[in-house]
């Protein structure tokens, strides 16, 4: 099984060879996948969008990536970030083009920084200045007052990722070794021939919208996908099925609003969060995180817990929770609604509770605590409370807990080697298994 990330075109094709050598057949195959998520779109820079956790980083690359040790290398850039007068300097690799076709230039990386910061990238990009284009190199851009390792660091997370200008998430663009079509609630990622660090193994994936999670997991038993989401089949395991036990992805959080009024004081959601028994959020791939403190049950009353309609695991996980949450005298609804409606709300502030979604980092633990931050408000990014120094710490001072890790788990078929590592480029079919 190959375990490298793809550094680079070369690096990608000596891994295929390495694998035909071994009676694989790396450069074929299509994967398929029904995931009961939110479908409209594919963006790198959400902070909120489990789909786009899941595969925005194999259509977007980062201008620099993480090592086995946890040091930034470059990937889209010629070189790591070079102290300047006033700053750092990045400087971009040429005749990069998207999957589209479309050259980019620091002009791009402009783009992407500012589009990024509005949106996720605020997690890791709120303490820097906005850069600027060298006016004698089209590749070339400055940092004002950057530390370069500590921007380098930034911006390789997948949040910050390289897109071009004019990027839509309905028609999703980059260099990562796919390219991305939507089709209504289907999205195609074919291998892009022009990724900037070496195309895909597979020909493409193809993911559908479930309508819950049994649908899902009906999908699977059924022979009409190759993955389990978050189980072996509906109602009997799938015969010669391999377990999926892939990476940590982000955490379903618990946000308390204006409306829960004393309920809704920094650090109750985390205790909420932490009464909720364990064993009933595994068949949700949501793992309650270590060291939680002692909980409590909601006593602010009867209230709703919001939840985006279209957002199918949520919605069930918001009924589970339920029960878990209420008291007597304090029932606790699950109320979906439009995203538009909850994106407000949520926006506003004006509800008792909301079921969310946080993108995790790259196991940074700094950066984690920065998207917890940057979830609630994006100025908190930029200055940390003190002692936050861990993500539990962090909930402590906010309006928001942490009801558990997500994780990529469930089944999928013998025949797709490296589904573990959720690094999709470099997944293969291996044609003796078939």
């Amino acid at each position: 099984m190959n375990r490298l990330g793809r550094r680079s075109f070369l690096a990608a094709l000596s891994a295929a060879a390495s694998a035909s050598a071994l009676g694989r057949t790396p450069t074929s195959g299509v994967l398929r996948l029904r995931l009961p998520l939110y479908f409209a779109g594919l963006d790198p820079h959400s902070l909120d969008d489990p789909l786009s956790a899941l595969f925005a980083p194999a259509i977007a690359d980062p201008l620099f990536a993480f090592d086995a040790n946890g040091k930034p290398y470059p990937a889209l850039a010629s070189a790591l970030p070079e102290r300047s007068a006033g700053g750092a300097r990045i400087a971009l690799r040429p005749e990069l083009t998207s999957a589209r076709g479309k050259a980019l230039t620091a002009a791009d990386v402009i783009f992407s920084w500012k589009r990024a910061q509005a949106l996720g990238g605020a997690a890791v990009l709120g303490a820097f200045r906005a850069p600027n284009v060298d006016a004698k190199d089209r590749l070339v851009c400055f940092v004002p007052d950057a530390n370069p390792e500590a921007l380098a660091r930034a911006l390789a997370s997948p949040l910050t990722a390289l897109v071009p200008r004019g990027f839509s998430p309905l028609a999703p663009d980059g260099t990562g070794a796919f390219k991305a079509t939507f089709a209504g609630a289907t999205l195609s990622l074919t291998r892009n021939e022009s990724a900037a660090r070496g195309a895909a193994f597979l020909e493409r994936i193809e993911l559908s919208r479930a309508s819950d999670l049994a649908d899902a997991l009906r999908a699977f038993e059924t022979g009409q996908v190759d993955v389990g989401w978050l189980g072996n089949g509906l109602y009997r395991p799938k015969a010669g099925a391999v377990a999926l036990d892939g990476p940590v992805f982000g955490w379903m959080v618990l946000r308390t609003g204006l409306d829960a009024k004393s309920w809704g004081a920094p650090g109750i959601a985390g205790q909420l969060s932490a009464a909720l028994p364990a064993a009933a959020l595994a068949r949700f791939g949501v793992r309650a995180l270590a060291g939680a403190a002692d909980g409590v049950r909601w006593g602010g009353g009867p209230t709703s817990l919001l939840v985006s309609a279209d957002a199918p695991h949520a919605v069930e996980m918001a009924r589970a929770l339920e029960p878990l949450l209420s008291s007597n005298g304090n029932e606790v609804r699950a109320t979906p609604m439009p995203r538009a409606s909850w994106l407000e709300a949520r926006r506003s502030r004006r509800y008792g509770l909301l079921l969310d979604f946080v993108r995790a980092a790259n196991g940074d633990a700094n950066q984690s605590v920065q998207a917890l931050l940057a979830a609630v408000d994006p100025a908190l990014a930029r200055r940390p409370p003190k002692n936050s120094t861990s993500v539990l710490d962090t909930t402590r001072a906010l309006p928001l807990g942490i009801v558990g890790e997500v994780r990529i788990t469930g089944a999928h078929s013998p025949e797709f080697e490296g589904l573990d590592l959720w690094q999709l480029g470099n997944v293969w079919l291996d044609a003796d298994k078939r």
